[in-house]
């Protein structure tokens, strides 16, 4: 079997440690002495989060560090984004150092490999996003085992243009996420995704009612159906970043509803980022009517991954899918024959 955790002899990727803090250069990587400390932290939950995963749902991060000749040349993060912890996102390479020997396309190789056969990330899939234009990325995250699912755009509301504001209380109604609207936005959410899409991110409807924000909601018609919605953003690349999502029938009051929404948010000093897919020209012709700007375009990609499971037994999400579907065809009693045999004269 393939060692996929041998690495270079001159290069170590190993969980961040204490020790860590003293290996970075004062002179031009102070700044992340404290972003470490606080990861250290994160780690400390994470790793309490791991000894009680039926107990506590996981949150936290878990950080790996590329180290070279006592040197942290770059770092990389996974962060659940689940409450059950099945699916968590990677974050792209950190680079705080050059690397002596080894190329920016070997580091990332190295800790992409690292962090998929992690022990302590105890998870069947994982999802990142990466930049279309970032051609040397993605052809390491595609060897690494990882599908294209979608490409995202990023948009940003363009500051310099003001938004005439107009009610439209006859035509609908705007409500924050509570638990009972979270739980309809999570059914139309997964009526228009794949099955594929669906079995990697694992997300239920208490994971979009938690991770909600003060810019997160529903767009409601006067019938009280739900026609559009701004939710938690399943892999967020900013701060602020919402995902834009619509029902699988075009309601022309989109048209109307949603310019007036996202104009129209408080979003104070943070930017906020509204998410499209690339393939609804509707929701995307809409947002570049209303003034926003795109500020970039990411493929997001997935992967489903083989876990060493009692020490010995190997398990995908795929086996396991068909397991229960082979256990559960019970087998039948013999019929009786319809063949009527003739007796001998």
């Amino acid at each position: 079997m393939k060692n996929y955790k041998a690495l270079p002899s001159d290069l170590i990727i190993e969980p961040l440690k204490l020790k860590h803090l003293s290996m970075l250069k004062a002179d031009n990587n102070s700044k992340y002495f404290g972003i470490f400390q606080i990861l250290l932290c994160k780690k400390w939950f994470s790793s309490l989060e791991s000894s009680f995963t039926n107990l506590i749902p996981t949150k936290n991060s878990t950080c790996l560090v590329a180290i070279e000749r006592n040197n942290v040349i770059a770092y990389i993060l996974a962060t659940p984004i689940n409450r059950r912890g099945t699916c968590w996102s990677i974050s792209e390479p950190y680079f705080i150092g050059e690397s002596i020997s080894f190329s920016r396309y070997n580091l990332l190789q190295n800790l992409i490999r690292k962090v998929i056969y992690e022990k302590n990330i105890n998870t069947q899939s994982f999802l990142i996003s990466i930049n279309t234009n970032d051609n040397q990325s993605l052809s390491v995250i595609r060897q690494s085992g990882f599908q294209p699912l979608r490409i995202i755009k990023y948009w940003q509301k363009n500051e310099g243009i003001k938004f005439r504001k107009i009610e439209y209380k006859d035509n609908f109604i705007w409500e924050k996420l509570n638990e009972d609207n979270s739980q309809q936005i999570w059914r139309l959410e997964q009526a228009r995704e794949s099955i594929n899409f669906r079995s990697i991110f694992d997300r239920q409807w208490h994971d979009i009612y938690e991770k909600r924000n003060t810019l997160t909601g529903i767009i409601k018609s006067k019938e009280n159906n739900i026609i559009a919605g701004l939710i938690p953003s399943i892999c967020p690349q900013y701060n602020y970043s919402l995902e834009l999502i619509r029902g699988l029938a075009w309601d022309d009051r989109l048209n109307k509803s949603i310019p007036h929404r996202i104009n129209n948010m408080k979003i104070g000093k943070n930017n906020c980022f509204i998410e499209t897919t690339s393939e609804d020209n509707k929701l995307n012709d809409i947002l570049n009517k209303s003034n926003w700007k795109i500020e970039e375009e990411r493929v997001l990609l997935g992967r489903s991954v083989w876990k060493r499971q009692n020490g010995y037994k190997l398990k995908s999400m795929e086996t396991e899918l068909l397991t229960n579907l082979v256990g559960n065809l019970q087998q039948q009693p013999e019929l009786p024959s319809t063949i009527q045999i003739g007796k001998n004269v």
